[in-house]
């Protein structure tokens, strides 16, 4: 039950990051250090930018409706890719001012997304 309400949660958390993308592209860029360059920067930071975290609040929403380890899995997954690409970061670029948080946010997300997938069927 505790899983279910988390990975609920979640899924509420970044569906409405993704939401925000879309209609508030500007002050989510701004929190997220993402500059647009014209219409197609910003085409392009809300195609790829909501599409993620949508992708991902769906993909919390199903897994807690339903109790599927796999879709809690391929949540996990995207979050962990992103991750990676934030350590990628750090051994290329050093590590940026305010770099920890969001890092944070996903290490947390995928250890609660993958304690869910165990727990759940058809995972």
């Amino acid at each position: 039950m505790v899983a279910r309400i988390l990975v609920g949660l979640m899924a509420a958390f970044y569906f409405l990051m993704g939401v925000l993308f879309w209609f508030q592209l500007d002050t989510q860029a701004a929190n997220f250090a993402v500059d647009a360059v014209g219409e197609l920067g910003r085409a392009s930071i809300r195609a790829d930018f909501g599409s993620f975290f949508l992708s991902i609040g769906i993909m919390c929403a199903y897994a807690s409706w339903k109790r599927y380890g796999a879709a809690a899995g391929a949540a996990a997954l995207l979050l962990g890719l992103a991750l990676l690409g934030r350590f990628v970061t750090i051994i290329l670029d050093g590590v940026a001012p305010g770099a920890v948080q969001p890092m944070v946010v996903e290490v947390v997300s995928v250890a609660i997304l993958l304690w869910a997938r165990k727990g759940w069927s058809k995972a």
